[in-house]
């Protein structure tokens, strides 16, 4: 029994991370905003990022009175890698808007329809995803007592494949809900910018980075 309750602890301690971190949506500008009579524009940015991993860096040999090789000993070492993304997003005035706001805003309905599309199927397949997980780990809890090896090894393997699938469920979803993922193309929300600010009489405003 107590060999039991070790396993499952593993299992949870394994598989619990992947159902929290690394598949929730990004965070992005707080929704809700409303036209406030300044031009809309689309900001040009680069995203930057850190990843530490690691690597390899060198391999000591062990060896008997003899000279000859009887053990090897790898060394690693945390290393930091620097990465970077083009990256656009819509503003009003100054305020950093969801895509969402920033086609309500310019009354480009199509725009809107094909984005909120495109979060809906995200939250969809997020749940969808998490709720695999789940599944996947209760199936593999369960491997741990049942007592028929053949359906236990099903249980198992079957739970970790779920738990696999789930994630990458999950993820995509996650994906599709970024404020970074765009449902249409950047000329197509230069385009509703321009043609709303024509409307308001702004012109066509350039806006930077803040």
């Amino acid at each position: 029994m107590a060999r039991s309750l070790t396993t499952l602890s593993l299992a949870v301690a394994l598989t619990a991370p992947l159902a929290t971190a690394c598949v929730l949506p990004a965070q992005g500008p707080k929704g809700g905003a409303v036209a406030s009579g300044s031009p809309l524009a689309v900001v040009d940015d680069v995203k930057v990022w850190t990843t530490t991993q690691k690597e390899k860096v060198g391999e000591t040999e062990y060896k008997d009175s003899n000279g000859n090789v009887i053990a090897t000993a790898e060394t690693f070492q945390d290393k930091t890698h620097v990465h970077t993304q083009k990256i656009w997003y819509p503003v009003q005035g100054t305020e950093q808007l969801t895509d969402e706001d920033f086609f309500r805003i310019a009354g480009d309905q199509r725009a809107l329809d094909e984005t909120m599309a495109m979060r809906s199927n995200g939250k969809k397949w997020h749940r969808r995803g998490i709720g695999t997980m789940a599944g996947g780990v209760v199936g593999m809890v369960a491997s741990f007592f049942v007592p028929n090896v053949t359906v236990r090894y099903v249980l198992s393997i079957g739970g970790g494949l779920a738990v696999g699938g789930g994630y990458y469920m999950s993820y995509w979803g996650a994906h599709q809900m970024n404020p970074e993922t765009h449902a249409v193309d950047r000329s197509i929300a230069d385009r509703a910018a321009n043609q709303y600010n024509q409307q308001i009489g702004q012109g066509i405003s350039l806006a930077k980075p803040f």
